[in-house]
């Protein structure tokens, strides 16, 4: 068989593409495999990184395959399947069920009239369990309500409009040649599977094992955001000098025997390996079970946590810049300061807001594909590696280098700031839905500090975007704030060449241009081109996580922002409505001064 070649980055094999994702390549849908059915790991590139692998819980990290040429015969590569399986031809409209046998290397065609055969646009996805499969189109068809039929023909299906039908999808239809019997699209939404008597098979798209699932079985449109979220973790390799103790529970997932006592759960010699990390570590067999599952049951720590871990001792890295051993080859920083005496009032209100501004010259970040879920944000996990034969335990990740600029807000001032009643109101409406949200495992606690510094992050990318050089998606954001009085901003783009970035973001960071970029960052956040309708907005966006904040003057790229797009409020940053904003000083210093002319 002819192999088929498809071009992604390696970056993109984590993500958005990471395990478990659709695909789409000119016209063609695919979806990622899991990590078990990557090359074997002697064959991948290492990607190091012991903060990560310690949060994670994992004992390695590698990168996908890199080739120049990828259509060498002895190309490593990663193996996607068809996805959805069903495919219909656009000259005759005749459906076909696709599989790995009719795969000669090549798109797709007709065997009928030699017409090009495209992917049908609905699947099936489970509500709980993260399961997806492709439509049971033969079923779904012979199963009409009131016309009754004992059909089972699956090879004379027809995808086709309905003559004189109305517009949208009740204007299309699915027919059996065979019997007649035909259903439109219209009907295909919800649960309508399930109460046609169809059942999840507790599959995914390239696993033909039946299990047994009893979670009702959901339409989307193959392109549908809600098939997969991906949870991507990631950290910056800081220096070991600022590097946090790991906790008792990290200690033991990083133990060399712990994937093997994981494997054993259930088994005799569970306890044995469970004696033998115990007797390493000091600690408890009792202890080392719970964490590996054989009391709690092992559950992962949810993306809020993993994140707090993994950013809290990032925040001391940057603080460390400028003192002696603080650098290393990977993370180069420098301090920029402005000066609360200075004449200008601009830069003195702006003085008291920023502690310090850290300039990080070089940096490397490893991001790793830790697990996907679908329909909903809270459904069960899939991980990216689902089946670790016994051997290392090991995510798929990537390595970037690049530059950024961390900026460090006053504690002193978010807390005077924050303990104001309106202020704290105004959030308490995001919190209350936050607390119910499907969304709540991956995002932030929702606090006042962290929705302003958030709305700040967004403001900082856009005007970055417009002076450094760099895409908008091009640039991300890390949001440091903690109970701990630890509230903080990095702003930083990578590239996967070692050789790193050019520059352009760090320059913006200068003492020259930061107070001219902080000043029109908060500047532009006053006035919002859909305003008063932004301004004036309930709790909206998904499950009620943003307030005044749209596509004109807060919302950023998926891939730049960490939280989805939510708790996002502008209003808390500039004021309004009675509401003081965090930068109401400076923003009265920049409107009544000429420091933008």
């Amino acid at each position: 068989m002819t192999k088929r070649v498809l071009k992604l980055t390696a970056s993109q094999l984590v993500s958005p593409f990471g395990p478990g994702a659709i695909v789409d390549v000119l016209g063609e849908s695919f979806v990622t495999l899991t990590g078990e059915y990557w090359p074997k790991r002697a064959m991948l590139q290492e990607v190091a990184c012991e903060r990560l692998t310690t949060a994670i819980g994992v004992q390695k990290l590698f990168a996908p395959p890199t080739r120049d040429d990828p259509s060498e015969p002895n190309a490593l590569g990663i193996n996607v399947g068809r996805f959805p399986a069903w495919l219909f031809c656009q000259t005759c409209r005749r459906m076909v069920r696709w599989t790995a046998k009719d795969e000669l290397g090549e798109a797709p065609q007709c065997s009928v009239d030699g017409g090009r055969l495209v992917p049908m646009r609905f699947v099936a996805v489970c509500r709980d369990n993260s399961h997806a499969s492709d439509i049971p189109w033969k079923e779904w068809v012979h199963r009409t309500v009131g016309n009754e039929t004992s059909c089972t023909d699956g090879n004379n299906l027809r995808f086709s409009p309905v003559k004189d039908g109305p517009p949208g999808l009740s204007g299309l239809r699915v027919a059996c040649e065979s019997c007649g019997t035909f259903r439109t699209l219209g009907e295909l939404r919800g649960d309508v599977l399930t109460r046609a008597g169809l059942r999840c098979h507790g599959t995914q798209p390239w696993d033909s094992t039946w299990r047994e699932c009893a979670s009702v079985l959901e339409v989307l449109q193959r392109g549908a955001t809600n098939f997969h979220y991906g949870e991507v973790a990631s950290a910056i390799d800081i220096p070991s000098m600022v590097r946090v103790v790991m906790s008792e529970d990290e200690r033991v997932r990083a133990h060399p025997l712990y994937a093997g006592l994981v494997a054993s759960i259930g088994l005799e010699r569970a306890a044995a390996l469970a004696a033998l990390i115990a007797d390493e570590l000091a600690l408890e067999p009792e202890f080392i079970l719970q964490v590996a599952g054989a009391v709690t049951g092992g559950t992962a720590p949810s993306p809020r946590e993993l994140n707090a871990a993994l950013l809290s001792d990032e925040f001391s890295a940057f603080l460390a810049a400028g003192h002696d051993g603080a650098d290393e080859a990977n993370f180069k920083t420098r301090s920029v300061t402005l000066n609360p005496g200075s004449n200008d009032e601009v830069e003195q209100a702006l003085a008291k807001v920023f502690e310090s501004i850290i300039l990080v010259d070089r940096l490397r970040e490893v991001r790793a594909a830790v697990s996907f879920s679908r329909y909903r944000p809270d459904a069960a996990s899939v991980p990216s590696v689902t089946d670790q034969h016994n051997e290392a335990t090991w995510l798929p990740a990537t390595e970037g280098y690049g530059e950024g600029i961390f900026l460090q807000l006053s504690s002193a001032v978010l807390n005077a700031w924050s303990s104001n009643s309106s202020v704290q109101a105004r959030a308490g409406l995001l919190a209350a839905n936050a607390a119910k949200s499907r969304f709540s495992a991956r995002l932030h606690t929702c606090t006042p500090a962290y929705i302003a510094i958030h709305s700040l992050a967004h403001a900082l990318m856009r005007e970055f975007a417009f002076s450094s050089g760099y895409t908008a998606a091009s640039l991300r954001e890390r949001i440091y704030s903690d109970d701990y009085g630890n509230h903080g901003v990095f702003i930083y783009t990578t590239s996967s060449d070692e050789e790193g970035t050019l520059g352009g973001l760090v320059r913006e960071g200068e003492h020259d241009r930061i107070g001219n970029n902080l000043a029109r960052a908060v500047e532009q956040l006053d006035w919002c081109s859909n305003d008063p309708v932004c301004a004036e907005s309930n709790p909206h966006n998904l499950d009620g996580l943003n307030l005044a904040a749209c596509h004109s003057c807060l919302l950023a790229s998926e891939t730049s922002c960490s939280s989805s797009n939510l708790l996002l409020d502008r209003l808390l940053l500039v004021g309004g409505g009675g509401i003081p904003g965090m930068f109401s000083q400076p923003l009265h210093a920049i409107q009544t001064s000429d420091w933008l002319a």
